[in-house]
């Protein structure tokens, strides 16, 4: 009976306190101050024509010194079959930076009849989608329409394109990278 009243009693003490709280599974909210890292991950590569994902080394990208190494925070992202792995990408908090080159790197042979497509090129051909990770947030790309006034986002980005007039595949190879926080 004492235990009634004790539980009663702390109840009722505890339950004229407000307490507000943010919470998704598997994401730890994180504060950054001007000029902390912010990493950026990398995840597979995903096509609307296949559905075959593809891991973002398989291509060759630039690699982080050391090369790449798995990222998965949670159980969900390794359940879902997302392949989360480090990037050589350096941000930092609230930090402009313009026109920084990442690395050299050689994307195989070109274009050319009787030749099979390199990997590259069959990736671009495939409509892959790059799906980079800041802050445990998935990158999109923004699309504005002068039109109709609208602007949408798509996740991830296209890893090239497919030239109107020569039908031969380019690499997106600048990116523009646009984080906005609060």
């Amino acid at each position: 009976m004492v235990q009634h009243y004790v539980a009663l009693l702390s109840a009722l003490l505890c339950g004229g306190h407000v307490a507000q709280a943010f919470y998704l599974p598997g994401v730890n909210p994180q504060s950054f101050a001007d000029g902390d890292p912010v990493k950026l991950k990398v995840n597979k590569m995903t096509s609307s024509q296949t559905l075959l994902p593809l891991d973002y080394y398989r291509l060759p990208y630039c690699q982080p010194e050391g090369g790449p190494k798995m990222d998965n925070e949670n159980l969900g992202e390794f359940l879902a079959g997302d392949r989360i792995e480090s990037s050589p990408y350096r941000l930092r908090m609230k930090e402009d930076m313009y026109c920084e080159q990442l690395c050299i790197t050689n994307l195989g042979r070109g274009e050319a009849k009787g030749v099979s497509p390199n990997k590259m090129v069959r990736a671009i051909r495939k409509n892959y989608h790059n799906n980079w990770i800041v802050d445990n947030l998935s990158s999109a790309t923004k699309v504005e329409d002068e039109t109709t006034v609208t602007t949408r986002y798509w996740q991830g980005f296209p890893i090239g394109f497919i030239a109107s007039d020569t039908m031969k595949a380019y690499v997106h190879n600048h990116v523009n990278i646009e984080i906005q926080y609060h």
